[in-house]
């Protein structure tokens, strides 16, 4: 059974874990299929302009998204293993691209895990930049969630991904739990430090989830709940996603009177560092730079055997 816990009693930050398939599914305002679940294939779909090959998620609904082609991220606290499916579009029918999580780690004291694929992801398999802006904050404590200005990424609308609430008894329809993801929006209200939960160097963003009559709420505003940790969140820039970071917890604060709920996410930009590091160290060339590897090797060996004939 899915179930969010609270790392103490007195505030409630909780951890979005995963159990079983009975786990909650993301909660989205006004939801539609055709306009929030990416495996019904609607042109209406929310996300529908950008390329979504390379979120990808495990035989039981862990969540990979690539940030190279041999590399994924998700979080620590449950961590996917095993096979990662990835859809090169947005019908469930294809065939998806799999691969195996060779090995992973976690980046420093964080909940960020990052892990490595057995083999590339081919070229119709997208990868995504992720944020690289250092945010930095009062830390908050274990009874306070400290918000403070999200530089350059405060107030713009995300892309929230997380477990559908599409109906998967219906009748002849092909979804698993590798292609359960829905995506809702919401306004980054702000950022974080280190957030107690699980470790000791939580960064994060955080969203709150407005009700219709406040002037920040958007269409499809949106909520994590139990199942989506892992997932990814993202921004547009410049007509591009940006990674901002995978869904960790979700807390109840009280914001200029009003008790309101709170979506957040473990921020990579503060890691962007260590983790192009990581990526670099086990960069994998594209199969085209290891074809022209081959031919130049195989031209110098052969220029040394002339050479020793004559």
């Amino acid at each position: 059974m899915s179930h969010l816990y609270s790392l103490k009693s007195s505030v409630a930050f909780f951890v979005l874990f995963l159990g079983t398939r009975c786990q909650a599914d993301i909660i989205v305002d006004a939801y539609s299929d055709a306009v929030n679940d990416r495996f019904s294939n609607n042109s209406a779909f929310t996300a529908s302009a950008f390329n979504l090959s390379g979120v990808g998620q495990t035989i039981d609904g862990l969540w990979t998204t690539a940030i190279s082609n041999n590399v994924v991220v998700s979080v620590g606290h449950f961590a996917p293993s095993g096979t990662a499916y990835f859809y090169p579009a947005n019908n469930p029918s294809n065939a998806p691209v799999t691969r195996q999580i060779a090995s992973a780690q976690i980046i420093g004291a964080t909940d960020i895990w990052i892990g490595v694929l057995d083999q590339p992801l081919p070229s119709n398999i997208a990868y995504y930049p992720i944020a690289n802006q250092f945010l930095t904050a009062t830390p908050s404590t274990m009874t306070t969630l400290i918000v403070e200005d999200a530089g350059p990424y405060q107030g713009l609308n995300a892309y929230m991904f997380g477990r559908s609430p599409f109906n998967e008894n219906i009748v002849g329809d092909n979804r698993f739990a590798y292609n359960d993801q829905a995506v809702g929006r919401n306004r980054i209200s702000g950022y974080s430090e280190n957030v107690p939960f699980t470790s000791t160097d939580n960064d994060a963003l955080v969203m709150y989830f407005d009700p219709p009559s406040s002037p920040n709420f958007v269409t499809s505003e949106a909520f994590f709940q139990g199942g989506d940790s892992g997932g990814p969140t993202f921004v547009d820039i410049s007509g591009q996603l940006v990674l901002l970071g995978t869904n960790a917890f979700i807390d109840r604060i009280n914001v200029g009177g009003i008790d309101t709920d709170v979506s957040g996410i473990n921020y990579l930009g503060n890691q962007a560092s260590a983790i192009q590091s990581f990526i670099q160290m086990n960069a994998i060339p594209e199969p085209s730079a290891m074809s022209i590897l081959a031919i130049v090797g195989t031209t110098m060996v052969a220029r040394s055997r002339r050479r020793n004939l004559s």
